[in-house]
């Protein structure tokens, strides 16, 4: 079947090592499936030229002849980087690789394609079926004329490096890890911008420029994106929205990282880097400063892995790094930058190494550091969003004071009577909040909170206020890095309080009888000022 445009031979070439189909077909079966998605992907019925007897002309120790140069000349060159695709004596390399990129970029198309959404793509798909050696990312690199960025189709799990099936996705594996039928949508997107791109050229370059336009000078954005499809690509950045820099992670986090990237841009952010992890030590500190002196805040994955180490230090991981500078903006205390810290849930067995990293993040939480362990990206994003988009706001009069008492108005008789005995022995600010403009009160809270050695939330039959009250003070003031201990306090009756507890760190939680309230509250003062 001929290409859907007229001087090419094939829409898509698929090129591979041979030993990679041998074990147990994977190039073949992902031929297969690609083939299908992009049945019900495209209206267009795309030509892929896939050999599949590598003794039909595409043999390791062959010259490229006129044959196989014709059915290079395709559309899309898609190849199958393994651990040794990047071998500069293969077949697969010299004569298709290096062939396809030289005619690409000389073609009529370039090899350079402006995409439907005005970003720019490379016909050249990489997928990725192991994690390759880091000589080979740069031999890449040095190819393709910047960073790798490929679709991956890796099956992750600790001592293993091999290519993800389609039946993994049918065996019963902790959430988070990447599916195939994911990836092979995500590949089939790709192709159909590049189609699409490639049909808008062909348009504009067949209808002839109205005469007015001979003299119009048009402006056009640099904007380069890669082969990943246009909901994982980073748009350009608009000033009005805030930037965070999102850090590179361990390889086994690259996926959810793409996704992280999407939900952190269809809630409103700016995310950076646009590409992935360059493979060079000097290149990617540079890339990280630069990068990072766009935004207003940071967010660092962590799995159990340590990742990648650079070559002129092993102490030191790039996750790591990219912590350390992101903690150095914050003690420099020259903008008010802001850390996030979120620790995967579905992290597995933590490497001693990356288990050092986590307790050095948490012996070093400080303003502006939040580390969360939130179940899910859409919580964790929601977090942020608190933090980072923050209206302009009113300055209340905020007093310097031992206790800060919290109540909501269904127990202002209880909350009298505890703070009455309490007011005997500390100095006691005390807040009621009324069922009207309780976002106000959250404002005002946030504001008194670090200006108070204890805050303290009290409910008797307020329980559904209380609860996600502190939840959201606890995160507007700090999370972790709070500087004011919270102790939400409830009363044992009615007995459905029982069950209200909040569990985190800089936070105190427990129900007691009505006559212990008190107490309790001077146990959790007294232990505070201990600590100070």
């Amino acid at each position: 079947m001929p290409s859907i445009l007229s001087g090419f031979e094939y829409d898509i070439f698929v090129s591979y090592r041979h030993n990679d189909n041998k074990y147990d077909g994977w190039v073949t079966e992902f031929v297969e499936k690609l083939n299908q998605e992009l049945d019900a992907t495209l209206k267009d019925k795309l030509s892929i030229f896939f050999d599949k007897n590598p003794k039909e002309g595409l043999q390791e120790t062959h010259h490229v002849d006129q044959s196989i140069n014709t059915k290079i000349k395709s559309l899309i060159f898609i190849p199958i980087i393994s651990q040794t695709y990047c071998d500069t004596k293969s077949f697969a390399w010299n004569q298709e690789f290096k062939v396809f990129k030289q005619e690409s970029e000389s073609d009529s198309i370039g090899r350079m394609v402006k995409l439907p959404n005005g970003n720019v793509g490379s016909r050249i798909l990489p997928v990725k079926i192991h994690e390759i050696d880091v000589d080979d990312t740069r031999l890449l690199e040095s190819e393709l004329n910047g960073v790798l960025r490929s679709i991956d189709f890796i099956y992750r799990d600790a001592g293993v490096n091999r290519p993800l099936r389609p039946v993994d996705d049918e065996i019963s594996v902790a959430g988070g890890r990447i599916l195939y039928r994911n990836q092979i949508n995500k590949l089939a997107n790709a192709i159909k911008e590049i189609v699409q791109g490639i049909k808008q050229s062909e348009r504009r370059e067949a209808k002839p420029a109205p005469a007015h336009d001979l003299t119009a000078r048009q402006i056009i954005p640099t904007t380069f994106t890669t082969s990943l499809p246009s909901a994982i690509k980073v748009q350009v950045i608009d000033r009005q929205r805030p930037s965070v820099y999102l850090a590179w992670t361990s390889s086994d986090l690259k996926e959810q990282r793409e996704e992280m990237a999407i939900i952190l841009q269809k809630a409103g952010f700016n995310v950076l880097p646009s590409t992935d992890c360059p493979a060079d030590d000097e290149i990617f500190k540079q890339r990280v400063a630069d990068e990072m002196a766009k935004c207003a805040c940071s967010l660092h994955m962590l799995s159990g892995e340590y990742g990648r180490r650079f070559e002129s230090n092993d102490e030191i991981s790039f996750p790591h790094f990219q912590f350390l500078e992101a903690k150095k903006r914050i003690d420099a205390n020259e903008t008010e930058f802001n850390s996030f810290i979120w620790l995967y849930p579905d992290a597995e067995s933590i490497k001693p190494a990356q288990q050092n990293f986590i307790k050095y993040i948490r012996n070093n939480i400080t303003r502006n550091m939040m580390f969360s362990n939130s179940q899910g990206p859409m919580q964790l994003v929601d977090d942020i969003r608190v933090v980072m988009m923050k209206q302009d706001v009113t300055v209340y009069d905020s007093k310097d004071t031992d206790i800060f008492f919290i109540f909501n108005q269904q127990d202002e008789v209880e909350a009298k009577i505890i703070t009455d005995q309490l007011s005997n022995e500390y100095p006691v600010e005390i807040m009621n909040i009324m069922p009207d403009g309780e976002d106000q009160y959250r404002e005002i809270s946030t504001q008194q909170i670090p200006k108070s050695k204890l805050a303290v939330v009290y409910f008797k039959y307020a329980a559904d206020w209380a609860l996600p009250f502190i939840k959201q003070v606890w995160k507007q003031v700090g999370g972790a890095s709070s500087p004011t201990p919270l102790f939400l306090v409830g009363e044992d009756d009615p007995k459905s309080n029982l069950a209200r507890n909040f569990k985190a760190p800089k936070v105190v939680s427990t129900i007691v009888p009505k006559d212990k309230v008190p107490d309790e509250v001077k146990k959790v003062y007294t232990t505070v000022i201990e600590l100070k």
